[in-house]
């Protein structure tokens, strides 16, 4: 019985992700199926991405509500510079990547030297991009990912999805940077206390652009996958993304306040969203039901979490 807790106190998200498994096939057995296991991780995959980089902002105590139109230009610009074509895979990744580079540190500036709230900076920031969406395709999108670049999306290797393994590659690498580097470990300290940190002589100022650099170009990597996977442009295809990348990492156990968090964890949390999302689609859940069943998970795991710290402490 001991263990048993042990292991719900040390590895929360972990053992609901098994759970909620085992309920939803329970009542809907086509979810233990293979090729759904294998679904699950492909579409899993672009939010996972994004939500690495929400993890990012959410260490260092902020929050990047830009991620939703951070992934919607990449879509619209990698789709109308690539019309199909191969040999415009290139410069459509190059483009795609100087505007989250762009836009992360325009966010980090706005946040770190202008000291504008995080949530309004971003928010910001977001609608700049959507609207930059509508005035560059007229409200019309156009072109179409080229067939080399759906392969990534689409296709999969060892049996595995392509998508999936990227993602996990990316994943592995920023929790070795987190764990293993001194920018990892100044992300950690600004956002357990910024004031703290200036004093221990972290450029804090620093931290925190990169930080929000590093979260645009996850969202761009994210939304890259995503186009891989459906291969035309859509306006507002990155608006999923803006609570349940928020979710993802909460649920995960990053804290909302800063310092407090893992990118492995995330993934744990990204697993958990989606299989929801799928189990309740198959239970033809409405949309609204879904965004309240959201809503309650963040609630409900800042609780927990907040639970199980005031029991370590006693302990």
């Amino acid at each position: 019985m001991r263990p048993a807790l042990g292991m719900v106190r040390r590895y929360p998200v972990w053992v609901a992700v098994i759970v909620l498994y085992a309920v939803a096939g329970f009542f809907s057995p086509a979810m233990l199926k293979p090729e759904q296991v294998l679904n699950i991780l492909q579409v899993t995959a672009f939010l996972g991405l994004v939500a690495s980089g929400q993890t990012l902002a959410l260490l260092v105590g902020g929050i990047d509500l830009s991620v939703a139109g951070v992934v919607t230009m990449t879509n619209i610009l990698a789709t109308s510079i690539m019309m199909g074509q191969n040999e415009r895979i290139p410069l459509a990744l190059a483009c795609c990547l100087a505007l989250g580079l762009g836009v992360g540190v325009i966010n980090g500036i706005l946040i770190a030297v202008l000291r504008i709230a995080p949530i309004i900076a971003t928010l910001a920031m977001n609608a700049i991009l959507f609207g930059a969406a509508l005035v560059y395709t007229g409200g019309a999108p156009y072109g179409t990912s080229a067939p080399a670049f759906n392969v990534v999306g689409q296709g999969s290797l060892f049996g595995l999805p392509a998508s999936a393994l990227c993602w996990l590659a990316i994943t592995l690498a920023l929790a070795w940077i987190m764990r293993r580097t001194t920018l990892g470990r100044w992300i950690y300290a600004v956002g357990a206390n910024e004031t703290a940190a200036r004093f221990m002589g972290v450029p804090a100022r620093s931290v925190l652009v990169i930080a929000y650099a590093l979260s645009a170009m996850l969202a761009v990597l994210g939304g890259l996958l995503l186009t891989a996977y459906i291969g035309n442009p859509s306006l507002g295809i990155g608006n999923q993304f803006l609570l349940t990348s928020v979710v993802a990492v909460v649920v995960g156990g990053t804290a909302l306040t800063g310092g407090i968090g893992s990118v492995l964890a995330t993934v744990a949390g990204a697993l958990f969203v989606t299989e929801l999302n799928s189990f309740t689609n198959i239970a033809q859940v409405s949309t609204g039901t879904q965004y309240v069943i959201q809503g309650v998970l963040i609630a409900l795991s800042v609780i927990v979490y907040r639970l199980i710290g005031a029991s370590a402490d006693e302990r």
